[in-house]
């Protein structure tokens, strides 16, 4: 089964989510304020929040792109399987897919 990942609000409800949000703000705060940089705010609030969730989204979709290679392996296993219990050769797809619509045209015609 698909894993469904994490929308930014629902990442934000999540107790990870709600310690760097903490510690953002507090770094963000802390910046405009004590040291007068901006940029420095800007960027900690970067680093500590779009960093993370872009790597989770990242491995999200990796194992998404995994699970659906696993379902295709299967599937052609089995397809292999199947024709293998029913004798009939397994052969192998040309890279245009002529030598299976030949195939399925003779099949057609008996």
């Amino acid at each position: 089964m698909a894993h469904d990942p994490l929308s930014p609000s629902e990442a934000l409800r999540t107790r990870v989510g709600i310690t760097l949000a903490a510690v953002s703000l507090f770094v963000f705060v802390y910046s405009l304020l004590i040291l007068g940089q901006i940029l420095l705010g800007v960027w900690t609030v970067l680093v500590l929040t779009v960093g993370p969730y872009l790597s989770y989204r990242l491995f999200a979709a990796l194992d998404s792109l995994a699970d659906a290679a696993q379902r295709i392996a299967a599937a052609r296993e089995r397809e292999v399987d199947r024709d293998a219990r029913s004798g009939r050769p397994v052969d192998r797809e040309s890279p245009d897919g002529s030598e299976r619509r030949a195939e399925r045209a003779t099949e057609r015609d008996r």
